[in-house]
Order: structure tokens, then sequence, then C-alpha cells
């Protein structure tokens, strides 16, 4: 093939979306994502070679309080057509004239996967825009605790010679530029000249591993004592049985590496259980009611959520969080409401998650975040507030469901996926 030939074709898959063919079954669509296609297929797949599917949990609200069906959840330019009970193509007549973008299974009442062959720079940018541009929709938050309790069970039931990727992030994104500058120089100039502007770096610490299990169950304890950021463990990826695997993003994005999408589906239906039950145990442990004692009285059942920092933060970072983090309309909390203040490092909020506008308490602290979810409240603030505070705030945290450590009740959950 000439030069400019390939050249030709790898400019047309950078700019071209992967629509997904015309199919009116579920076979023949499950067929095509495992890469079992017919010759109508190949003129989709021409410059995309092997499908490489991308999947996408996202979350609803609970069965019992929902009162909109999954088709008003997007915009009536986007089309859901049924191919059976739970499955429907996605189609989309705003951004892509009508293509089929890709298929929406909703693999429980409250928990839908998107799969697409579209490039990742597509997908993503069409889920963001779809899931931020309502209350109703979410996605599926893998905190660093979730995903740090599926990395116990790749362990446990894979071989130790096979390798994983695991990915860490914590990028110190609330740190002011006052305090930028003094990390940067020191309390003094040492060697500077008084006209020689210092650099201000923030720290933004990104490390992948892609290392034998084994070696990774050895090395790991020892270097998250030392280094903080490998606390916030962002990506995983679960082998398959052959080779590759599944890519869990903290996002609820997943890429099948795998050579099977049968068992990508597979581990996707595992992950979205074990989220599920995280999610609803947390629920039904923390949301705050009330029912009447006696004639006059009544009483409050619940218990809060408690996120506590292991090392303080500075009163300007706190100050920069409450402003850029809690005011500021597009922060990835979702999370909006009144700000009180009640000391130099304190705030109480009225809250409001952006996600199905539910209303709740927080108070905010130099030390620790609380929050009060009265009942409605959908449980995954919790994972949403957990893993960003880690990524963007302090790495190494604690977190209790009331009087349960959140790691246990992820673990407990896990357990019973198996069981």
């Amino acid at each position: 093939m000439p030069r400019w030939s390939l050249w030709l074709c790898i400019v047309i898959i950078m700019i071209i979306p992967a629509y997904l063919p015309e199919r009116s079954r579920r076979e023949d669509y499950v067929a095509f994502l495992d890469g079992r296609m017919d010759p109508a297929d190949e003129e989709s797949t021409f410059f995309n070679g092997r499908t490489l599917v991308k999947t996408y949990m996202l979350e609803t609200v609970r069965n019992e309080l929902r009162h909109r069906s999954i088709h008003e959840a997007f915009p009536e330019e986007i089309s859901l057509e049924g191919i059976d009970d739970s499955l429907f193509r996605v189609r989309d007549h705003r951004l892509h004239d009508g293509h089929v973008v890709g298929l929406l299974e909703m693999l429980d009442d409250r928990h839908p996967v998107f799969y697409t062959t579209m490039q990742s720079n597509y997908s993503d940018k069409w889920v963001r825009q779809n899931v931020d541009s309502t209350p109703w929709l979410d996605r599926i938050w893998l905190s660093s605790h979730i995903l740090s309790d599926i990395w116990k069970y790749v362990r446990t039931f894979h071989h130790p010679n096979r390798y994983v990727r695991l990915s860490f992030e914590h990028e110190a994104r609330y740190e002011t530029d006052e305090e930028l500058l003094k990390s940067a120089v020191g309390d003094e100039f040492f060697g500077y000249e008084d006209d020689i502007e210092p650099i201000k770096e923030r720290r933004k610490s990104n490390l992948s591993l892609n290392e034998k299990i084994g070696t990774l169950e050895q090395v790991l304890p020892d270097l998250k004592n030392t280094y903080d950021p490998l606390n916030s463990l962002i990506q995983l990826q679960i082998p398959a049985r052959g080779k590759g695997g599944h890519l869990l993003n903290y996002d609820g994005k997943v890429t099948n590496r795998s050579s099977s999408f049968i068992e990508h589906r597979s581990a996707i239906n595992w992950v979205v259980n074990l989220y599920g039950k995280v999610t609803d145990n947390a629920e039904e442990k923390l949301w705050f009611t009330t029912s009447p004692v006696g004639d006059s009285g009544f009483r409050i059942d619940g218990a809060p959520l408690f996120i506590e920092f292991n090392e303080q933060l500075s009163k300007k970072t706190f100050d920069n969080f409450v402003n850029k983090g809690l005011k500021y309309r597009r922060s990835k909390l979702r999370i909006g409401g009144y700000i009180h203040h009640r000391g130099n490092t304190k705030i109480h909020m009225a809250a409001i998650d952006r996600h199905l506008w539910q209303p709740f308490i927080m108070e905010v602290t130099s030390r620790y975040i609380m929050a009060l979810l009265p009942r409605g409240t959908c449980g995954n603030t919790i994972h949403r507030l957990v893993t960003n505070v880690q990524r963007y705030i302090v790495p190494n945290i604690t977190v209790w469901l009331g009087e349960e450590r959140y790691e246990n009740a992820v673990n407990g959950a896990r357990e019973g996926t198996l069981s």
C-alpha cells in the first residue's frame, strides 16, 4: 500500500465516527460486536478493523422513586428504538445525522449501559453532553475504594503471572497561586536573582503500572505508605480469560481490550451488580427519615456520610475548594446550593445534587466533609464525592457510612456478588 494511502486511512479513521450497522435482533449486534461480521458489515468496519467497544455505565434512580422512563432521560433528537425488552438502538438526529451511535441496555431498572464503537473523542463527548444536560442521568462513579476492592478480586482469582494495568492520579486543583509559589521556591529565594520570576508548578501526579499481578501485590502496600497519590486509583484492567482485558475507568467508562464482547458484557454486569449493591446498602444506612412517636414526638433514623482528610487543608486551599468546587456550576462534583460560613475554615451548605436535583445538608471544614442525605438522594452522590476528593483535594482519606467503614461496605457487597 502506498504511504499516502496509509495516511489517508488514518485521517479517515480520525474524522469519521464508527457507527453501528442497522440490525433488528440482539443476536446480530452481539455477533457484530464480537467480531463475527457478515459481508454487509464490511463497509462500516473497513477503516476500523476489529470493532473496539467502549461501554459507559450510567445511573438513573431507584425504581420505587422513578417517575420517568429511560426515553425521557434523553433529548427528543435522540431516539431509543426497542430491539427487545431491555436493549435499544440509539439514533442521534442532532449531531450524527440519524446514524446509530450505539446500543443502550438496561442491565437492571437503575443502570443503563451504552455500548458504542465510535472513537473515544466522539463517544466521550456524546456521553458527556447527554449526561451533563439532564438531572436524570449520571455516570457510575467507581471510587478508588471500589476499584481497590475489584483489585482484590483480580489478585484472588487470576494467576500471579498475568499482567494488569493500574493507574493512579492526583491533581492539587485547589492549591492557590501563593501556595504554588511557595512550593516552587521555598520560604526564601535560594540561588534566584530578584528580577527572575520563579516557575509556579501545580502538583499533578499521574502514574500507570503495567506489571504482573504477583509483583504488584508485593510492592504496592509499601509504595502507598510512602507516596500518597497511590491511594487514588482511577483505572484498573480486569484480565480476560484470553489475552487483554476490560479497562475500567473511575467515571464508568470501560474499554473492551479482550477478544470477546460476550465476556466483556459479563464483566460489565458483575461491576454494575457490585456497584448497585454498595449504593443500595449505603442509601438504606444513610438516608434520613422521620417517624412519629407518641402524640407530638418524632424519631429520626439515618446516619451521616463522613469523609475525613488525612492531612489538613490550608485556609487558602479550603477557600479555593469552596469557591471553585462548590460554587462553580460546572464543577465535577455536580453539587450546588447556599453556603453559610461558620468560621475561617468551616461552612454549612444547603446543598442540591444536580443529579435528580435532590437537596441535602453538607458541613465542610479543613479536616472533613460531612453530609446528611434525606430519603431520595441518589447514593452515587457518595461515590462521586469520594472520587473527586481523592483526585483533586486529598488522596489519602478515611470514609465512614455511619459507623461502618466505606471499604468494609464495598468488600461486603463484592462478597455478596460472588456467593
